[in-house]
């Protein structure tokens, strides 16, 4: 087997860098529990805090809805990144039936613990542990999510829209499934606007300062539409693009900033709540693929693009030209989102760091 497991300290170092789905700093604490007599004892551990109105409140959801629907005993808890093993690890002491654990910095603890455990089972939740050329583990099912689909469409209509031919595009962290959809944003820009010109750039999944000073730096470049693929913190790129003075355009992932900016077009949403719901069905019903990897994706809405907010966007932005050009835009990336749901174009996941001069010389 693939050495899984890198050392505890190495781990805590490496996650506490890479802020952007990492643990937002607080002591772990338990955030509630749904206790039924008789049912499957179920523990969600968080990797971030709960209450972000976001992923984490998405996969909170999915399992109250589990709870609710299937009379399991469920438990919500956060973790740290020095306590992920010990949190993990205490679950499964004290039987828990299912473990789930979120984004792939708990991937390490989580693989550690469930081979310890094997008669337990774990749901590790946009992680990759069981992919190919990895020696499954048997009582782990890993939910993959690929996006780069929905930010092909997006950055498609981006490079319709512009009017400057200069865009940008700024991710929470670097990690693969992130890079992926930043090269699937370029290729989009790419297809339809061979003129165009992405500006590029990493931030973080916590800091919306830092998002919005990245998209000020941007505008200066002179782009004039922007992609947030940060969650709540593309909150940041709505302040730049508000404080700007300039007409500049934003995109999301997850987040809806449709009712505080005139200038905000649309956003890709996720939906990591059911991918929660069905591990936890799965183990109710008895059919946990254990050893096996489930891909969400734009074919079974694990990512989906919210057209009703793009299409209001004409009604909330003042600026008619643009309301105009995302009009046609819009309607282009309904076409281009059939063909690749019906199987007609591929966009391929590509994890390698974005690099536009790269994409643009392909």
């Amino acid at each position: 087997m693939k050495k899984r497991v890198i050392s505890i300290m190495l781990s805590a170092c490496m996650i506490l860098a890479l802020a952007g789905c990492g643990a937002s700093g607080g002591s772990e604490k338990e955030e509630g529990s749904s206790q039924k007599s008789g049912g499957l004892k179920v523990a969600l551990i968080g990797n971030q805090r709960f209450g972000d109105n976001g992923p984490m409140d998405d996969m909170a959801s999915g399992a109250d809805r589990a709870a609710e629907d299937f009379g399991i005993d469920l438990k919500k808890i956060e973790s740290e990144p020095a306590s992920f093993e010990e949190d993990i690890r205490a679950m499964s002491e004290e039987g828990y039936d299912l473990i789930i654990t979120t984004f792939n910095y708990m991937s390490d603890a989580t693989a550690l613990v469930a081979q310890e455990f094997p008669d337990t089972k774990y749901a590790a939740i946009f992680q990759e542990l069981n992919s190919e050329g990895e020696v499954p583990i048997d009582n782990l099912w890993d939910a993959v999510f690929r996006g780069q689909t929905t930010f092909y469409v997006d950055g498609y209509m981006a490079g319709l829209a512009t009017k400057t031919n200069r865009v940008g595009f700024i991710v929470g962290g670097e990690e693969p499934g992130p890079n992926a959809e930043a090269n699937g944003f370029m290729r989009g820009v790419r297809a339809a606007n061979p003129n165009a010109e992405v500006e590029f750039s990493y931030a973080s999944y916590e800091d919306s300062a830092k998002a919005k000073e990245i998209a000020l730096a941007m505008i200066d470049k002179g782009c004039d539409i922007i992609q947030g693929d940060c969650a709540a913190p593309d909150a940041g790129i709505i302040e730049a693009s508000n404080e700007s003075g300039k007409d500049v355009f934003v995109l999301s992932c997850i987040m809806d900033f449709s009712k505080d900016s005139k200038n905000f077009v649309g956003t890709i949403k996720m939906n990591y709540g059911q991918a929660v719901y069905d591990a936890i069905q799965s183990a109710v019903d008895g059919k946990f693929e254990g050893g096996k990897q489930g891909v969400r994706d734009i074919t079974n809405e694990g990512y989906y693009l919210d057209w009703e907010i793009y299409e209001s966007f004409a009604d909330r932005t003042d600026n008619q030209e643009y309301a105009e050009a995302f009009k046609t835009a819009i309607e282009k990336g309904k076409e281009i989102e059939k063909q690749i749901v019906d199987g007609d174009m591929e966009v391929e996941f590509d994890p390698t760091a974005p690099d536009w001069n790269r994409i643009k010389a392909e």
